[in-house]
């Protein structure tokens, strides 16, 4: 999967942007990139499985909040066993992947992304039968993969790989958020004062277990945010040691653990 992703990104960053209307949730891209993650699995179904919630319009394009809610419990028969964040008109459309297990309790994910250009923002469910359940919205925003980094350059790289796990609350699972400190360079972006480009430096993957036992783990590109932010949940009654490893696109490793 890591490789066919690569290679579709690579071949979609020399296709031309385009525009939409707001309510278009059509794009030049979309087919390319439906095809090549999906061939002969047939028809992506719209239904509640999974929900996308997304600003309209982003306040600022290198930091965009997506909540996706999935309305199927993970001790149901059929749970969610991946899901797939597009963005189809970025550099390299697919944000990445998560993988879910019986541990999350519910397959709720949120996250921070860039988008470079107005453009359809998918999120699809792949349940434990094989079918796959998309949601859609559109999203206004435009320059989020070559803006600028938010924090000083020597900074962020002392900091970088420090993590922090807050506990967010929950009525029926524990809702988690793990911070990753990261400049997430997309490759896209020019230092402020060499004037040079910085090469692409992100977070690659992220595993996360509870006593050795997977919760979640993601995989993915230059889209997700500078220092990224993973919201997840985790079956109420579990507990004990979880750990985060962390790897980034350079090779880098990072790992840290909590008691919950």
């Amino acid at each position: 999967m890591k490789s066919a992703i690569a290679m579709l990104s690579a071949l979609l960053f020399v296709l031309p942007v385009t525009t939409h209307a707001q309510d278009d949730l059509e794009s030049a891209n979309w087919p390319l990139i439906r095809d090549s993650l999906f061939p002969n699995q047939g028809d992506l179904i719209e239904d509640d499985v999974v929900t996308l919630i997304s600003p309209k319009r982003a306040i600022d394009a290198a930091i965009v909040p997506l909540d996706i809610k999935v309305n199927v419990k993970q001790d149901d028969p059929n749970p969610v066993e991946k899901i797939y964040l597009i963005v189809d008109n970025n550099p390299s459309p697919i944000v990445g992947t998560f993988d879910l297990t019986p541990n999350s309790g519910i397959a709720n994910i949120s996250t921070r992304v860039r988008i470079n250009a107005y453009s359809p923002v998918r999120a699809i469910a792949q349940t434990a039968d094989g079918k796959l359940h998309i949601t859609s919205n559109f999203v206004k925003a435009s320059g989020g993969c070559s803006a600028p980094a938010g924090a000083d350059d020597v900074l962020a790289r002392q900091r970088m790989g420090r993590m922090k796990l807050k506990d967010l609350g929950s009525d029926d699972t524990r809702q988690l958020q793990l911070l990753i400190s990261h400049p997430n360079y997309s490759g896209l972006q020019i230092d402020q004062l060499t004037r040079h480009w910085i090469p692409s430096d992100y977070v690659s993957d992220v595993n996360i277990t509870l006593e050795g036992e997977p919760v979640m783990s993601f995989n993915g590109g230059i889209s997700i945010s500078e220092n990224p932010t993973f919201t997840f949940h985790v079956d109420k009654d579990k507990q004990g040691k979880l750990k985060a490893d962390v790897k980034d696109s350079t090779g880098r490793e990072f790992s840290s653990e909590w008691d919950i």
